[in-house]
C-alpha cells in the first residue's frame, strides 16, 4: 500500500491535473496497488480491440453472458438485445427481426455494426443483417458484447450508433449434447453439438434446425424453417502459434406476403448463407501478439413471385402506376440476389513499457452484390482501412484511451474517425469515464447506385446527381461504473449527446411524373440525447442474479441542406389547389411525413429486468420483464398504427437431472408474454402494424454426455 495525502502520482496529463483539482483530499488514505483495480469488472474485447476491464474501456458497453442467455429463454439473438438499455427490438415479420439503437429507421441495421467473433456480417446491397438465417446456434454463443456508442475508431464505417459482437464458444468443448424444443405456434427446434480435445487440435461441430409458424397466419405468411451447420477447430503446433478455423452455413425457407394485398402475395422465399474464417495468432517472446484473419461471407436468396409493378399486380390497367399496361402475369417475376464480402485483416498488439499498450493494423475488403432488378449491373467495392488504439495508464488510477481509423470506403471518400476517453478510478471500485468519439456511415449500394431502370420501384429512383458523402456523428458522454462488493451489487450509468450530420435521406422529387424521380442526398441532421443505467445484484455465490436496465432517450431532426425540389416554384401538376408549387408540396411532405414524426421514432422510455433464482442443485427459475414505450416506424404515413406500449413478462423454469459425472439432462419450460400483453408490432402498413404478439410457450429437453 502507498501512503499519500490526496493522491500522489509521478505522471500527469493536463486532463488528469484538472480532474484531480476538483477532488476532495483524503488524508492518510491507503491507496491499493494497481492489481486491485481489475478485481470485479468483466473483461471485454470489442470496444478498443484490447482486452480490458469494463471500467477501463473507452465506451459504454453491455455484456450478455452465458448465464443471462440461458435465463432469458430466448431462442434468437435479436431478442437477446432486449437486455441492452436503449436497444430497439421489433419484427417486420416473425422471420425479419429489426434491431437498432436510437430509432427504428428500417429493418436494415444501416448504422450499427454486427460482428461474429470480430467478423463483420454486414452485407451489401442494402447493408444490415439477415438475422433469421445466421449460421449460428444460440447454444454456441459464449457471450455478446455490445458497444453502446460510435466505434468507427475500432471497427470502421457503419459502426455508427454501436457494435454488436457475438463471441462464440471456443473449440475446446469436450463431450456432446442434443436438444429438442417443441411448443405452440409450431415452434420446433433441434440441435446437436460435439466437441473433442486432442494433443494439439481441438474441434467443435454443431448442427441444428429452427422453425416456427410466425405471428398471425391469417394476416402474414411469416413462418421460417432454417437448417444450420457450424464448425470450429483450433490447431496449436507449438506454444507460440495457433490456427483457428471456423465455417458455417444455413439453408432456410421463409414465408412472405400479406393477406389482402395481391402486390405482396403469399409465397416462400429461400436463402442460403455461408461463411469461412481462418485466423493465425502468433505470440512473440515479448508477449506481443500478431493476428492475421481471412474471412468470406456470402448470401444467396430467391424470391419466386416478386411484384415489380404495383398497379399491374392489382390488375389495374392504364393507371399512373402501370404506364406500360402490364398484365398481372407480367407484373410478377423471380428475384435472385447474391452478395458476398471477403476480408483480410492484420492486427498487432504491443506492450510499450509498463504503462502503455498499443493495438494497430489494417485490412482490405471486397464487397460484391448482384441484384438484377435493382441495379443496371453488378457492383464491387474495394474498401481498405488502417487503425491504431493506444491505452496509456497515466497513473495507477487514471487511464487514457486514444484511437482512430483511417479508411477508404471504395466509393471515392476517405474518412478519419478519432476517439478519446479518460477513465478515472476514484477508488478501485468506483470509476468515472469521460468520452468523445466520432464515426462515419458510408452509403450502401442501394442508396448510391439504385437505377431508374429498376423494375421493383417502377423506375422511380435515380442515382444521386451529387455523389453521396458518408454520414457523420459526434458523441459526447460521461459514465459511472461502481462495484459494491459487500452488497454484491454493481451499477453502470451514462449520459450522452450524439449529433448526426449529413444524414442520407430520399431527396423527394415526390415522383410527380417520370421526369421527377426520387433520389438520395445528404439532407438531414439529428440529435439524440439520453441517460442509461444497468444495475446487477448477485447472491447464492453468484448462481442467482438480478439484472435491471433503464434508458431514457429523445431525438430531433431537421434539414441540414435543401432537397433539390425544396424551392421549386413551378406549379404543382397534381394538386394545384392544395399546394402553391412543387416546392410547397416537398416542404409539407418533409415536415408532415418525417420531421413531425421523428421524435416518435425514438423510444423515450424502455426498461428490462431479468431475474434468475437457483433453487438447490436441480431447479432454476427465471423471469424477464420488458417495457418499451410507444414508438413509430420512421418515414411512414402518420395514419399507420404505431407500436403501442409493451409490458411483457417471460417466465422460465428448468429442472436438471444428474445421472453420473459425465451425463446430465435438463427440461425447461418457457412462456413468453405470460400476462398476455397483446402489443402491436413493427409495420409500414396497417395490415402489418396491427398484428399482435400473443402468448406463446415451449418445452426444451437437453441431454449432455
Amino acid at each position: 500500500m502507498i501512503k499519500t495525502n490526496c493522491i500522489k502520482h509521478t505522471q500527469f496529463t493536463l486532463l488528469s491535473v484538472l480532474l484531480l483539482l476538483t477532488l476532495p483530499c483524503q488524508a492518510n488514505e491507503n491507496v491499493p496497488s494497481e492489481d486491485l483495480y481489475f478485481q470485479e469488472m468483466p473483461v471485454v474485447l470489442t470496444a478498443s480491440r484490447l482486452s480490458q476491464p469494463l471500467s477501463e474501456a473507452p465506451s459504454a458497453m453491455t455484456v450478455i453472458d452465458r448465464k443471462m442467455i440461458k435465463a432469458s429463454g430466448f431462442r434468437t439473438v435479436p431478442e437477446l438485445m432486449r437486455l441492452v438499455p436503449g436497444m430497439y427490438v421489433g419484427f417486420a415479420d416473425a422471420n425479419r427481426p429489426v434491431v437498432s439503437l436510437h430509432n427504428s429507421t428500417d429493418e436494415f441495421a444501416h448504422r450499427m455494426q454486427i460482428l461474429i467473433d470480430g467478423r463483420s456480417i454486414y452485407l451489401p446491397p442494402f447493408g444490415g443483417v439477415s438475422w433469421a438465417d445466421l449460421p449460428l446456434l444460440i447454444e454456441d454463443i459464449e457471450r455478446i458484447e455490445v458497444v453502446r456508442g460510435p466505434s468507427s475508431a475500432s471497427h470502421g464505417t457503419n459502426s455508427f450508433y454501436g457494435v454488436i459482437n457475438i463471441i462464440t464458444r471456443d473449440a475446446l468443448t469436450q463431450g456432446a449434447s442434443v436438444s429438442v424444443t417443441s411448443g405452440n405456434y409450431w415452434v420446433s427446434d433441434a440441435s446437436a453439438r460435439f466437441g473433442k480435445s486432442l494433443d494439439d487440435f481441438d474441434y467443435r461441430i454443431s448442427a441444428g434446425y429452427r422453425s416456427d409458424q410466425g405471428l398471425d397466419n391469417s394476416v402474414l405468411n411469416d413462418h421460417n424453417n432454417t437448417r444450420v451447420f457450424n464448425f470450429r477447430g483450433n490447431y496449436q503446433p507449438n506454444v507460440s502459434d495457433s490456427l483457428d478455423v471456423q465455417l458455417g452455413s444455413s439453408n432456410g425457407v421463409y414465408g412472405m406476403g400479406i393477406a389482402g394485398r395481391p402486390e405482396d402475395a403469399f409465397r416462400n422465399k429461400t436463402a442460403q448463407s455461408n461463411f469461412q474464417q481462418v485466423s493465425w495468432l502468433h505470440v512473440w517472446p515479448t508477449n506481443d501478439e500478431t493476428k492475421l484473419t481471412l474471412s468470406h461471407t456470402s448470401r444467396d436468396s430467391l424470391d419466386p413471385y416478386l411484384c415489380i409493378n404495383s398497379d399491374g399486380c392489382q390488375g389495374n390497367m392504364g393507371g399512373r402506376g402501370n404506364p406500360l399496361n402490364l398484365t398481372v402475369a407480367q407484373s410478377f417475376t423471380q428475384q435472385k440476389v447474391y452478395s458476398q464480402r471477403n476480408e483480410l485483416e492484420l492486427q498487432n498488439t504491443q506492450q510499450l513499457g509498463a504503462s502503455n499498450r498499443l493495438v494497430w493494423g489494417g485490412g482490405v475488403r471486397r464487397d460484391h452484390a448482384n441484384y438484377p432488378l435493382l441495379f443496371d449491373r453488378s457492383y464491387t467495392l474495394r474498401p481498405w482501412q488502417v487503425f491504431a488504439h493506444d491505452e496509456w495508464r497515466v497513473t495507477e488510477a487514471a487511464v487514457l484511451n486514444l484511437g482512430t481509423m483511417f479508411e477508404s470506403n471504395g466509393m471515392g471518400h476517405k474518412n478519419n474517425s478519432p476517439r478519446a476517453s479518460f477513465n478515472y478510478h476514484f477508488t478501485p471500485q468506483h470509476t468515472v469515464r469521460f468520452g468523445i468519439s466520432t464515426a462515419t456511415r458510408s452509403p450502401v449500394m442501394a442508396e448510391a447506385y439504385l437505377d431508374a431502370n429498376n423494375t421493383i420501384f417502377g423506375g422511380a429512383y435515380v442515382p444521386p446527381i451529387t455523389p453521396l458523402t458518408p454520414e457523420k456523428i459526434l458523441s459526447k458522454e460521461i459514465g459511472y461504473l461502481g462495484e459494491f462488493p459487500s452488497l454484491n451489487f454493481s451499477l453502470d450509468a451514462r449520459a450522452y449527446v450524439n449529433t448526426v450530420s449529413d444524414l442520407i435521406l430520399v431527396d423527394k422529387y415526390v415522383a410527380l411524373t417520370a421526369a421527377f424521380p426520387d433520389s438520395y442526398k445528404n439532407v438531414g441532421s439529428a440529435e439524440f440525447k439520453g441517460v442509461e443505467a444497468t444495475a446487477k445484484y448477485r447472491w447464492n455465490e453468484g448462481h442467482s442474479f438480478l439484472v435491471a436496465s433503464y434508458a431514457y432517450q429523445e431525438g430531433s431532426a431537421g434539414l441540414s441542406s435543401l432537397p433539390t425540389q425544396y424551392y421549386n416554384t413551378a406549379a404543382d401538376p397534381l394538386e394545384p389547389l392544395r399546394y402553391t408549387s412543387i416546392g410547397d408540396r416537398v416542404r409539407q411532405f418533409y415536415q408532415t411525413e418525417y420531421f413531425d414524426q421523428f421524435s416518435q421514432t425514438v423510444v423515450s422510455n424502455s426498461a428490462s429486468l431479468l431475474l434468475s433464482q437457483s433453487m438447490g442443485d436441480s431447479w432454476q427459475f427465471s423471469a424477464g420483464y420488458y417495457f418499451r414505450g410507444k414508438v413509430r416506424v420512421i418515414d411512414v404515413s402518420p395514419d399507420v398504427t404505431p407500436e403501442y406500449t409493451m409490458r411483457r413478462l417471460d417466465l422460465r423454469v428448468a429442472k436438471t437431472f444428474k445421472f453420473d459425472k459425465e451425463r446430465k439432462a435438463e427440461v425447461a419450460l418457457v412462456v413468453q408474454n405470460a400476462t398476455q400483453d397483446d402489443y402491436t408490432k413493427y409495420g409500414t402498413v396497417n395490415a402489418v402494424a396491427e398484428v399482435l404478439f400473443t402468448r406463446r410457450g415451449w418445452l426444451t429437453a437437453t441431454l449432455n454426455f
